[in-house]
């Protein structure tokens, strides 16, 4: 147990570490020596400047309010999500009618329907959230209808044989088996959700990640774009490392059963 530990470790850190490492040497070695623009591909050095000196003066806000409306919009639409799943467990008849809606909310293009929501809702929060919201859904909720509609047909014949109801089978078979499977659309879904409410800001906002950079793209400001790119990557990246622990909590079976066990002893 004692080198298991330490192996497993090095294997999960160890290869994405040395690929980080490996991009940034390669950075490096083309953005130094005058080989490339700086206004093309700015040095490392030349992003960190630049996310150290406009942190404080307006980064840091545009960063906050972009976490927020990515952490509500995802909220909104993890809660519609179980919403839609539950409703569909309690009566099935409701999920044929409900398929064709979830397909159209991903028909609609983001950059289309940004602009919509703009016009009709304002410069406000109020669109970004709904657009970041719409993203989230689909993957959660599909998934987890997929799941809870896959559940073992035998299962679900020994528990009503057992006297149980519909009640009972949902909420003891088909939604524990729902849920392992919503978090593995959630993990997908954070990871592009940041992006959704760059993009939903792009048709109008005041401040925000995606208000910089349409103020610093045509000036060229390639250093601040860049360190805005490294914000969103850092936002998808603690997004998703959330989603995952908090799937550890709430699907322990799933993080046991996954895990290598090894042969224990007397005590």
């Amino acid at each position: 147990m004692s080198t298991r530990v330490p192996r497993t470790v090095l294997c999960t850190v160890l290869p994405p570490l040395v690929t980080v490492v490996l991009v940034a040497v390669l950075w490096v070695a083309v953005s130094s020596g005058g080989r490339v623009e700086d206004y093309v591909l700015p040095s490392p050095g030349a992003v960190a400047d630049a996310l150290r000196d406009n942190w404080s003066v307006r980064l840091s806000s545009a960063t906050w309010l972009t976490l927020s409306e990515t952490l509500l919009g995802v909220l909104c639409g993890v809660v519609v999500a179980v919403a839609v799943t539950v409703a569909v467990g309690y009566v099935p008849l409701l999920g044929r009618a409900v398929t064709p809606l979830l397909v159209a909310s991903q028909a609609v293009p983001t950059i289309v329907l940004g602009p919509i929501l703009t016009i009709a809702l304002g410069y406000g929060m109020a669109p970004k959230v709904i657009v970041v919201a719409l993203v989230c859904f689909f993957p959660v909720a599909m998934t987890m209808l997929s799941a809870a509609r896959g559940v073992d047909r035998r299962l679900v014949d020994t528990m009503r044989s057992l006297h149980g109801t519909r009640h009972s089978v949902f909420w003891r078979l088909r939604f524990p088996a729902a849920l392992p499977a919503g978090f593995s659309g959630l993990r997908v879904a954070v990871t592009y959700a940041p992006v959704a409410a760059v993009f939903s800001e792009y048709t109008g906002s005041t401040d925000g990640v995606g208000y910089l950079l349409l103020q610093a793209i045509p000036r060229l400001q390639t250093d601040f774009v860049f360190a805005l790119v490294v914000v969103l990557t850092g936002m998808s990246a603690s997004l998703l490392i959330l989603a995952t622990a908090l799937e550890r909590l709430c699907c322990p079976w799933v993080s046991d059963s996954s895990r290598p066990h090894s042969p224990k002893g007397p005590r």
